[in-house]
């Protein structure tokens, strides 16, 4: 049976979203987060001038 917090995190949007992943990076172990976070610091700024340069080349 799904609580009711599954239940709401599943169909609030971006509020959602965001509460599915707290509740997700919650439940992984500590050598798992700071994996995540190690490849967050070394490939998150390569990702983020991506999506600026996509942003840009739609705005034209």
């Amino acid at each position: 049976m799904a609580t009711p917090f599954r239940l709401l995190s599943r169909r609030a949007g971006p509020i959602g979203l965001a509460l599915t992943a707290y509740d997700i990076w919650r439940r992984l172990p500590k050598k798992q987060r700071r994996q995540i976070l190690d490849a967050t610091r070394k490939h998150g700024p390569r990702v983020a001038a991506k999506v600026m340069n996509g942003a840009k080349r739609r705005t034209k």
